[in-house]
């Protein structure tokens, strides 16, 4: 049997190691983790859902699916609609990823990119189409679900409302792009980030199921284009 340098020293510290009274039962610190979501490419496994509506104001029209960018953009994304009848609807999507280190807390950075045709400082019903129309990030070890709580259906998670945040969640930013057009703003880019870390405990597998959406205060029809997105995950050690 050949060995390798790097094999030889890390056996040699083994066996010294356990002359020496100590453990061989060596387990490596967790490693960073980085996760690159391009949606063009339509990557599978993401599960749509809205929350925060009563049973009378339960959405009819929510739409996502993977589209053509509209002009004068290029490429695909995932496209997300529905009209807010309840003065406060979220429209999420979700996906479990694999490959964390189990039971282990992380600082989650989150960037996302997004297409908008909704300009800043607009006026509308119940609120600003572009200002109060809120993008969310965040991360739990057990599933997000919609559930029913009395007449409201509501997150099963504290992913916080509107323009504030929640242990779960974090708010990124608003859909307003750069136009100050309000009569016709032009789809443009957008990228949101989080200022303060999420921090979130994966379960024993090492599973995380990772949560995007928007959260719209604005009481008529608001979508958007998620075209990518990009998490850093930092192991916090004891």
């Amino acid at each position: 049997m050949k060995f390798r340098p790097g094999l030889t020293s890390f056996l040699f510290a083994v066996a010294l190691l356990s002359g020496c009274g100590g453990s061989s039962n060596y387990v490596p610190a967790p490693l960073p983790v980085q996760i690159s979501i391009d949606f063009n490419s339509q990557p599978t496994g993401w599960i749509s859902g809205t929350s925060d509506f009563s049973v009378e104001t339960k959405p009819t029209d929510m739409v996502t699916e993977y589209r053509s960018l509209p002009a004068p953009l290029s490429g695909k994304g995932l496209y997300a609609f529905g009209t807010n009848r309840s003065d406060d609807l979220f429209i999420y999507i979700k996906k479990r990823y694999s490959g964390f280190a189990p039971n282990t807390e992380y600082a989650l950075r989150f960037q996302t990119t997004i297409v908008s045709n909704v300009a800043t400082g607009c006026f509308g019903v119940g609120g600003s189409p572009g200002d109060s129309v809120w993008v969310f990030a965040g991360a739990s070890s057990i599933e997000p679900l919609t559930i029913l709580k009395g007449n409201e259906y509501v997150m099963n998670i504290d992913r916080g409302g509107q323009s504030g945040s929640g242990k779960s969640a974090l708010v990124l930013g608003t859909i307003g792009n750069a136009s100050t057009d309000c009569g016709r703003a032009p789809y443009m880019e957008k990228k949101l980030a989080n200022q303060s870390p999420l921090n979130v405990r994966t379960d024993a597998a090492g599973n995380l199921w990772l949560l995007f959406g928007f959260d719209s205060g604005f009481e008529s029809t608001s979508h958007i284009y998620y075209t990518g997105i990009n998490i850093q995950a930092t192991p916090l050690l004891n």
